[in-house]
């Protein structure tokens, strides 16, 4: 369910910035980011399920492995715009949110440790519906936390590892947050 979930977040996110952000206000803007969300992990193909589902820690080997989803999915995503001849909107928004979904507003995270608006702003989107939904969902490797436990941690990392802006949309969708959880 994390597609489908993520995918929800994201359109609930993106309706609530779409009168707040600049890049929001471009027409096709939540339906591109609606139908892009799905292909966020698309580049976990790539990654031996024996690191994906492992029940313990991931060693650093391991995690440094699982990182390279980002760059493999932005290259699949990336050839595949350029075999088309007028990549849509949705396939740009996808090539942004696979590559940078796990970038950081201070410039801490990967592939390529870029930092606040340098960060795309579907990624940016994406990284605060990707973590809340990491959080709430049980995974092998740990149990679910709650919706207050998320949203916790998800307030402490406003101006951190999320854009502020984005986590003030969370809050002001988190109604509707819990409700797709």
């Amino acid at each position: 369910g994390h597609t489908y979930r993520t995918q929800h977040y994201v359109k609930c996110l993106a309706t609530h910035l779409a009168g707040k952000h600049a890049e929001a206000q471009h027409p096709f803007f939540l339906e591109s980011l609606y139908h892009a969300a799905p292909l966020h992990d698309v580049g976990k193909v790539a990654i031996p399920d024996s690191i994906l589902l492992k029940p313990g820690s991931l060693s650093k080997d391991e995690f440094e492995k699982i990182k390279t989803h980002t760059v493999i999915g932005r290259k699949m995503l990336l050839e595949t715009a350029q075999k088309l001849r007028s990549p849509s909107e949705f396939l740009h928004c996808a090539i942004d949110m696979a590559g940078s979904h796990h970038e950081r507003w201070d410039g801490k995270g990967y592939p390529d440790g870029l930092a606040g608006e340098n960060i795309p702003f579907s990624a940016r989107v994406m990284a605060v519906a990707d973590v809340y939904d990491a959080l709430t969902s049980k995974r092998v490797y740990k149990k679910s936390m709650s919706h207050e436990q998320a949203i916790s941690i998800i307030l402490q990392g406003a101006g951190s590892q999320f854009d502020p802006l984005v986590v003030k949309a969370f809050m002001a969708c988190e109604e509707e947050m819990q409700r797709i959880c």
